[in-house]
């Protein structure tokens, strides 16, 4: 099923977004979200007993861990009640999973090694955080991060 995107310019108006649908079904609710999404810039996240609310330009990856998942920024790890599938959903465009366990901020990516074994390292500025990035979402990663350095 494909959508119909049409911009209409009215100068007296207020900036909306509507969609109009037959039905509501599984994508138009992820498209929902993904709207929703990208209205808020921020997070909620836990770090011990207290409630941060954290850029998500500030997210480097979110990872599990057994039953946790865990978001990473440069100097810092909180901790989300929300499963990677439910973060692949919500977060911007610029997010994809890497690998069953990480959801990767593909801007906030600095270099990538890539060794002869075709283990993928993924890094960041400023930290000496890593990631690892799997096989079969190794060709999907590249052109995501190509399609980020070119905007």
């Amino acid at each position: 099923m494909g959508f119909k995107v049409r911009i209409e310019i009215d100068p007296s108006g207020t900036d909306e977004v509507v969609i109009r649908c037959r039905e509501i079904n599984d994508e138009v609710i992820r498209m929902q979200s993904a709207l929703s999404s990208a209205e808020s810039s921020e997070i909620e996240l836990t770090l011990g007993e207290n409630v941060y609310f954290v850029s998500i330009d500030d997210i480097l990856f979110f990872e599990t861990d057994g039953s946790r998942t865990a978001a990473h920024t440069k100097d810092r790890m909180y901790y989300t009640d929300l499963k990677l599938y439910e973060l692949s959903e919500l977060m911007p465009g610029s997010f994809m999973r890497i690998s069953k366990s990480s959801i990767v901020n593909t801007r906030s990516v600095s270099s990538i090694r890539r060794d002869i074994t075709g283990v993928c390292e993924a890094f960041f500025n400023g930290t000496v955080k890593k990631v690892f990035v799997s096989r079969s979402y190794y060709k999907a990663f590249r052109e995501k991060i190509n399609e980020t350095r070119l905007k």
